[in-house]
């Protein structure tokens, strides 16, 4: 991937996130992007799972470490913002993303690829579900990664906050935590970034 097409995209995409809609805050920032593409770099995916695309942002980061043959699939349910990310995929020359608009509740069980890397960042109350529908789906020794673990603090032992995204999130990250088939780390970037490996056997 041309790295200037890509800076090219992203900030395209920065752009027509903050001006079209209230929920900008929803953007992965530069710090979680350059995370994203280096442990794409690094890990290499021949395929890809993001949970969530919103405008796109995320999603070329992780596309950035592809495989010359490989391929990603990012999840979407809402159809207001295909025009951004669409265009921004153009931009950077990614055409080996393959956007489905679909509940991917529904759409999950359907794919029949094992992924090297799934990103989860969607309905947080439905976390532990797609932990659960996901796992199968991850080859020995890829990756889970999921976004906001840490809620804006919400999630912290001593907090009272008892609304069901909170809930779920923390049901996902005690599911992550005492699951002896991944090793799990959580790092302070943005909002809270699990990374969880699935151990080879």
């Amino acid at each position: 991937m041309n790295p200037a097409r890509l800076k090219e995209a992203l900030s395209f995409i920065e752009r027509e996130t903050h001006l079209r809609t209230k929920s900008y805050r929803m953007l992965s920032d530069g710090v979680q992007g350059e995370f994203l593409q280096a442990f794409s770099l690094m890990v290499r995916p021949e395929a890809v799972l993001e949970i969530g695309t919103f405008t796109g942002y995320a999603t070329l980061c992780l596309y950035r470490g592809l495989r010359e043959n490989g391929v990603l699939d990012t999840i979407e349910i809402d159809d207001e913002l295909t025009d951004i990310y669409t265009r921004a995929f153009s931009i950077a020359g990614a055409d080996r993303i393959y956007p489905h608009l679909q509940d991917a509740a529904v759409l999950i069980p359907k794919l029949d690829r094992l992924y090297d890397i799934v990103y989860i960042d969607a309905d947080k109350r439905l976390y532990p579900v797609y932990y659960d529908m996901v796992f199968d789906k991850v080859r020995s020794g890829g990756y889970i990664l999921a976004d906001n673990v840490l809620w804006s603090g919400k999630t912290a032992p001593d907090a009272h906050s008892g609304d069901r995204q909170t809930t779920a999130i923390m049901e996902f990250n005690k599911k992550t935590a005492s699951d002896p088939r991944v090793e799990r780390l959580v790092l302070p970037i943005r909002d809270g970034l699990a990374l969880i490996h699935k151990k080879i056997g």
